[in-house]
């Protein structure tokens, strides 16, 4: 029973390619088709229904990702399900092979959301334990629309931020111990302290005075 009500959806979803060039963030539309597609999935693993190769959610995602869809759409066939919280439908990568955990802090992954209230789509892309978010936005001159993550999209965000805030911390930690050591054999050769610089003045002084 499940194979025909999911032929009819994708059938559904090549149908209305055609209308998908001219649509824009904002276009009532374009989410309501998006909509349409999209709630009935909920649940489903996106990968047995090649929801990631439907012309509505493929046309958007090279537009939004540019040269980084490849890399993202690696991880987000990772992914177990289409979820739903609220006006939110989201799929986030399941990647956790052990062989990667031994050597990575923080393995690569992705998410990538639909905004049913403003129909925004929008990627959260961890990669090399940096984090980025992109979206797609309004037109030109108009205030820049945030865009709300899920709550386990906003988990793995957040994580990535602290995890590279501790990175470039201890980067910047390192870079000021290599100074220190790059400044110590001239520390040594020309005395800063006051005391040291008054025992030398006076050592002199004793000897000028010996000597004469």
């Amino acid at each position: 029973m499940r194979f025909p009500k999911i032929a009819i959806l994708l059938a559904c979803s090549l149908l209305l390619a055609g209308c998908v060039p001219s649509l824009i963030i904002g276009n009532q539309l374009q989410s309501k088709l998006m909509w349409a597609f999209i709630k009935p999935l909920v649940g489903f693993d996106p990968n047995d229904i090649n929801f990631f190769e439907a012309p509505l959610v493929k046309e958007r995602m090279t537009a939004l990702l540019g040269d980084k869809y490849e890399p993202t759409m690696k991880l987000l066939a990772t992914a177990r399900q289409i979820q739903q919280e609220g006006a939110l439908f989201y799929v986030v990568s399941h990647y956790a092979p052990p062989e990667l955990a031994a050597v990575k802090t923080m393995v690569d992954s992705a998410g990538m959301v639909w905004n049913a209230d403003t129909n925004q789509m929008a990627v959260l892309l961890v990669k090399d334990g940096v984090p980025e978010l992109i979206s797609e936005q309004v037109e030109a001159g108009k205030q820049a629309l945030v865009p709300a993550l899920p709550t386990q999209l906003s988990s793995v965000y957040e994580q990535a931020l602290a995890a590279k805030r501790t990175m470039d911390m201890q980067k910047q930690q390192l870079e000021n111990a290599e100074k220190q050591l790059e400044r110590l054999p001239q520390q040594l050769e020309s005395p800063q302290d006051p005391l040291l610089e008054l025992i030398e003045q006076k050592r002199q002084e004793a000897l000028d005075k010996a000597v004469n």
